[in-house]
């Protein structure tokens, strides 16, 4: 097992994203070796995957935090990111999402879960079971780095994201959504204060306007500073006729 190489007393020394945390410093120390970004919240999985990586030549920069990873993501991103899917009330998927530049990933998870799994891959990213071997890891992340995108490139999207000049009235059940952005594999939205995100990854967004219901699979959802939840959706199975209307209504908006 991967995790058998870690030495519990190289914990704190591992965990660099807790303890080397200092606004807009870089958290890479070197040059010229790939970057890896680890969020795990797991002492003993972060400081295995630490050891590893570091011993194969990657500068590495491991987390429990996932805010910490963000900022990371944010202000100086890594060549590749290794992410848990479960981070305390935030998911690994969101590091992806809302990053403003396309990082490769590999999100790792100790339960199959095929709704998740279909949101990674939806998403570019690889999805992998834990415990996996040294070798396997290490042939995943050879295999991103291999297909990262070029700098010029790092923001492009599978998707364009278009974002709403005008209001496009939603609800989700009875509850009603301000739409904030579209793309033909999916939308962003905000909830109303107090509401609470959909409990489960499955959802329906019934747009009044368009006369449309849509099936998604909710993948991310975050507090704002309002008290609005801010949720991202990816579009699940449609049929062609609904394909086509929803698309069409992308293409309309400008």
């Amino acid at each position: 097992m991967l995790w058998a190489q870690a030495k519990g007393t190289r914990a704190d020394r591992d965990e660099r994203g807790d303890s080397r945390t200092a606004g807009s410093r870089s958290p890479w120390t070197r040059t010229s070796a790939s970057r890896v970004l680890i969020v795990e919240d797991n002492d003993a999985t972060l400081t295995g995957l630490s050891e590893l990586l570091r011993r194969a030549g990657y500068d590495t920069y491991a987390t429990k935090s996932f805010e910490e990873g963000a900022r990371v993501m944010r202000e100086d991103a890594p060549d590749v990111l290794l992410a848990d899917i479960r981070l305390g009330p935030f998911n690994g998927l969101q590091l992806l999402v809302t990053s403003p530049k396309r990082v490769p990933t590999i999100i790792m998870t100790g339960y199959p879960d095929p709704v998740l799994e279909a949101d990674a891959v939806h998403l570019g990213a690889q999805f992998i079971l834990k415990p996996v071997a040294p070798a396997a890891l290490l042939g995943l992340i050879q295999a991103q780095l291999a297909k990262k995108s070029p700098p010029e490139a790092s923001n492009n999207r599978r998707w364009i994201r278009k974002r709403l000049s005008q209001d496009l009235a939603g609800r989700v059940d009875a509850t009603p959504v301000q739409i904030l952005e579209v793309s033909y594999g999916g939308m962003r939205f905000a909830l109303p204060s107090p509401t609470q995100p959909p409990a489960g990854p499955s959802i329906a967004v019934h747009l009044s306007d368009a006369n449309l219901s849509l099936p998604l699979n909710l993948v991310w959802s975050s507090p704002m500073s309002d008290g609005r939840w801010l949720c991202g959706a990816a579009i699940a199975d449609l049929d062609q006729q609904v394909s086509r209307a929803w698309c069409g209504l992308v293409d309309a908006i400008a």
